[in-house]
């Protein structure tokens, strides 16, 4: 802060300019005048610390770099990419067992068929019965349903092995 004649306060009541204990460690030109010192080695000291700092932070950049790198590749080492194609079927993952450690608990609901896949990963599913009751998805959530059979013979299959029987759409009677 200076005073309208050009002087700081501190000037005005101890006669002398201000000295930071800092400017005994960093080398400033206005120290450099004051000690008497050679201005030209001053300032090529300062130049050749500007460039070391600049080094060392060229170098801490390149190894923050290569650090990024890494995490990239492991992370993307871990993650399997989805395609999903209308006409495909697929596993729903049921959130509500998120928590839940059973052991013979599944945790994936279906099979569905997949009708329409977005470009945001939103994937909208349908159930394979009667009703065809269509479900909007996060794609996440979804994994291909491997073993892929007709409609036909998935109903025949349930039939075989289950007591329960799928309804038609009117709900009257079991499918045969």
């Amino acid at each position: 802060m200076e005073e309208h004649n050009g002087h700081t306060p501190y000037e005005l009541v101890y006669g002398k300019q201000v000295l930071f204990p800092i400017e005994f460690q960093i080398k400033t030109f206005k120290m450099a005048v004051q000690l008497g010192l050679d201005l030209s080695e001053a300032h090529k000291h300062r130049l050749e610390q500007l460039n070391e700092l600049d080094e060392i932070k060229q170098d801490e950049i390149q190894r923050t770099s290569i650090v990024q790198q890494q995490r990239a590749k492991w992370h993307d080492k871990y993650i399997k990419e989805k395609k999903f194609q209308a006409g495909d079927w697929a596993l729903l993952f049921d959130s509500k067992f998120k928590d839940f450690q059973g052991k013979f608990q599944t945790h994936w609901l279906g099979p569905y068929e997949i009708e329409e896949v977005f470009k945001n990963e939103a994937v909208r599913i349908r159930t394979i019965d009667e009703e065809k009751v269509p479900l909007l998805v996060n794609g996440h959530w979804l994994k291909i349903y491997q073993n892929l059979v007709s409609r036909e013979e998935f109903i025949r299959i349930f039939q075989d092995n289950s007591e329960m029987k799928l309804v038609k759409k009117n709900h009257s009677s079991p499918l045969t």
